[in-house]
Parts: C-alpha cells; structure tokens; sequence
C-alpha cells in the first residue's frame, strides 16, 4: 500500500501557524499573520497554479478562471488528494474543522464581494498583488469597521460574526480562501 502524500514542509508550516493563529484569536477577534518560512508564499502560490491545471495562470489570458469552491481532484490514483485539499485537511485535523479551500484571481479595478457568516470563519491569503480589504463586524457595534491593506504573503483571519469585502485592487491579485466549517 503507498504512503499517504504528506504536504512539503514550507506547507506543514504554514498550517501549523495557520491552527495557532485560528486557535488563538477564534474568540477574540481578525488577526494577521505572515509565515516564518520564506518557502512558504512560492508554495502556495504552486498549488494555486496548479489547482487550475493551467501552465501560465493566471497570466494565460485576460479571462480569470473561474471561482472555485472546492477544489477538483487531479487526475491520478483513485481517492489521491491534491495539494489544496492536501493543506484543508491538515488544517482540519488540527481545528478540528471542515476545511475547503478556493483561489480566487482579481484582475485590476475589480472589487470582491462581501463574505459574511455567523457560523463559519475564514482566512484569506494574497498570493501574489495587493488589495484593500474592509473588515466590519456583523452585529453592528459601533466603530467596528477596519480597513486593511493585504500584501502578497498576508493572511487575514476572519472570525465569525464578521465580513469582509475586498477592495481597491490596483495590480492583478491572487488570493487563496479557506472556509473553516462547523465542527467535525
């Protein structure tokens, strides 16, 4: 039987930081962080190419690729995952969370929608540019509005009970999303 794919360190590392940070501000509020390994940010960035099986993205072409929510299984052995889903399920294990990741491409002068949830958190990471992001908390309090500037190698860690709206983006960004769900 062939040993289960274990992800590259850079990416062990990542997710291990990403589980403390999580871990750490769940109840209290965002929090930012930037990975200790400079390895990190290229192989993030791979997987990202490669969740999109396009050899240039995302500079192939002037169309982005579309959204995904879950990421699709590359071809190979039956049950084998790819690196993204790879990285949400370690990252599960650790929180004990479901995990699904997206990437996310925005091209210069576009704006993001706003993502808000009372029941499950985020975390946003920029890949590769640079944008604004609007941080509010949902339940209205007053001065609860953050702007933020996100930098390739950043990520925001988006509690429940807050949105967040991308914004101002000024050079082609990419961006990879993972959806911390309910308890497993």
């Amino acid at each position: 039987m062939p040993e289960p794919r274990r992800l590259v360190k850079p990416l062990e590392s990542f997710v291990q930081e990403l589980a403390l940070c999580v871990a750490t501000n769940g109840d209290r509020g965002p929090a930012l962080l930037w990975p200790e390994n400079s390895e990190t940010l290229p192989e993030l960035l791979r997987i990202a190419r490669l969740a999109y099986h396009q050899e240039r993205w995302p500079y192939a072409s002037d169309a982005a690729p579309p959204r995904t929510d879950e990421c699709a299984q590359e071809p190979g052995a039956p049950g084998e995952e790819t690196e993204p889903l790879l990285l949400a399920s370690a990252l599960g294990a650790l929180l004990e969370l479901r995990v699904r990741p997206s990437f996310r491409f925005m091209h210069s002068m576009s704006v993001g929608e706003q993502q808000a949830s009372s029941t499950v958190e985020y975390t946003v990471t920029v890949l590769e540019g640079a944008c604004r992001c609007r941080l509010t908390r949902t339940d209205g309090t007053p001065g609860s509005t953050v702007d933020l500037r996100l930098r390739a190698g950043g990520t925001l860690f988006v509690p429940r009970d807050h949105a967040y709206a991308l914004l101002d983006v000024h050079t082609p960004t990419v961006l990879m999303e993972l959806l911390l769900g309910e308890a497993n």
